[in-house]
């Protein structure tokens, strides 16, 4: 008996430092860096001594932001970006020389702009002060850019001084019409909502692991939204590094975010339990796990945003709404994905046995249920959910950050706590709710702050009905 102990152990260690392993394999790329030159997407462009930026607001004829049209930068460097909801894009460059900026034709004739190209110039002599802006909706009135030169179909304006070129934004920015037209408001609304639906499917996979894991153990786990960064960054590492297609990339991070959930609960997670630590103290744990993993990622990817893909997809049209091929293909993978979870859960063996465990793990031991291997798959499971949902993400936003994950955890956490905790079935239906309240409510409050009428939700929540929408009548944990 003592050699069959001792022979598992060893089998345990030999595994955990496999795993270890392969996770050591692609930060060791990290330390030769690629020498070709790549423009990063990113929400705001601040200029600095190593850094110029192209930016700009996108507005229709009648000076409305168009949201959700792609802006592709092409030069010296490359990349493409989404406007927010507000109209906004950025980019920010290392290398100096002349840039275009491109958006859809569709979007361009469909919004009344008199042209979908620009062309800008960047000195590096002055980077530390350099920004060039961007603009559409005028034609034939090309200011001079900072080294002189200005060119294309459409207008921008662009200056060597950064706070002119800021007010030079904002300007264009404020001189927008209070009173829109009906058909104007009635597109953003219903963009608005697809943009909320599809947030609110990418929310729901991320959720769905993390109520798993609370279901199964009771722990809240602060760390998620690293496993989804860790997801996004190693998509990156795929196909910006290695130059793999982007599906073997998308597998090579699913498979490294599910070894993480396996290490994760050998070396930390197990030995708390067997030592009768409380979920209290285990959460705090996670918060210093999410803060270690965090300063790791700044440390190796660097502060900006990742681009895991850098092909320009072509938009088109969906009645009032404007999509592209990417963006339904990550939307239905999540309803795939979220479906056979479920499916998994409630008409499988497996799935009735964690189920038995969210219940009550000492009765499901004492009816002869490995509680221990359901909570290590449930792990596994939850990380690898975490991880799809990154490089998802990192598609649907054109970029993923370092601290990525740790701006959605609140959200997650509003997510599961609205639909209720340990439900599957509520994760979904608790962020979709999220994901279009906060898409939605940029309508009529700032862009910046519509993360805040998803977390009143949560307080709101939390005081009149804790137990979440399906809390208790389909519970399970």
């Amino acid at each position: 008996m003592a050699d069959a102990l001792l022979s598992t152990a060893r089998r345990h260690r030999f595994l955990i430092l496999t795993c270890m392993l392969a996770m050591l394999v692609p930060m060791a790329f990290l330390a030769f860096p690629s020498s070709a030159q790549a423009a990063e997407a990113v929400t705001t462009c601040n200029p600095t001594a190593s850094n110029g930026c192209v930016n700009g607001i996108l507005q229709d004829a009648s000076k409305q932001p168009i949201a959700g049209a792609t802006v592709t930068l092409s030069g010296k460097e490359s990349a493409t970006t989404t406007t927010d909801a507000s109209g906004k894009w950025a980019f920010s460059v290392t290398a100096d020389g002349s840039y275009t900026v491109t958006i859809d034709k569709s979007v361009a004739s469909g919004h009344g702009l008199p042209g979908n190209t620009a062309t800008v110039s960047i000195d590096k002599n002055d980077f530390s002060k350099q920004r060039a802006v961007v603009r559409f909706d005028k034609a034939n009135a090309a200011a001079p850019s900072a080294s002189g030169k200005a060119s294309g179909s459409s207008s921008f304006s662009a200056s060597k001084s950064g706070s002119s070129s800021a007010t030079t934004s904002a300007s264009s920015s404020s001189t927008a019409s209070g009173s829109s037209s009906s058909s104007n408001f009635g597109q953003r609304f219903w963009q608005q909502l697809y943009s909320g639906l599809i947030f609110g499917l990418m929310l729901a996979l991320m959720s769905v692991g993390m109520n798993l894991v609370y279901g199964t153990t009771g722990l809240s786990s602060f760390s998620h939204g690293e496993q989804v960064t860790l997801g996004g960054l190693m998509a990156y590492v795929g196909t910006q590094m290695l130059h793999w297609p982007l599906i073997v990339s998308g597998v090579f991070a699913i498979l490294i975010g599910a070894l993480t959930g396996l290490i994760q609960n050998e070396v930390i997670w197990a030995p708390l339990r067997r030592k009768h630590v409380g979920p209290l103290q285990q959460m705090i744990v996670t918060i210093g796990l999410s803060m270690v993993l965090q300063y790791l990622f700044q440390f190796f990817f660097g502060g900006s945003t990742k681009g895991i893909v850098t092909s320009v997809e072509r938009g088109f049209q969906i009645g009032p709404i404007t999509t592209d091929r990417a963006t339904l293909i990550s939307a239905a993978i999540a309803i795939v994905v979220i479906a056979t979870v479920t499916y998994f859960l409630y008409h499988t063996r497996f799935g009735r046995a964690t189920r038995a465990v969210s219940d009550n793990a000492a009765l499901a031991a004492a009816s002869g249920i490995n509680v221990e291997h359901v909570v290590r798959i449930v792990w596994i499971l939850s990380c690898a959910l975490a991880a799809l949902s990154g490089v998802l993400m990192g598609i649907y936003l054109n970029g993923i950050a370092w601290n990525t994950g740790a701006v959605l955890l609140l959200l997650m956490f509003s997510a599961v706590t609205l639909g209720g905790l340990g439900t599957a079935p509520g994760a979904l239906v608790g962020a979709l709710i999220i994901g279009v309240v906060a898409d939605m409510s940029s309508l009529v409050i700032p862009n910046d702050m519509r993360y805040a009428s998803a977390l009143a939700i949560l307080i709101i929540v939390l005081l009149f009905r804790p137990q979440g929408i399906f809390g208790k009548a389909q519970r399970v944990g």
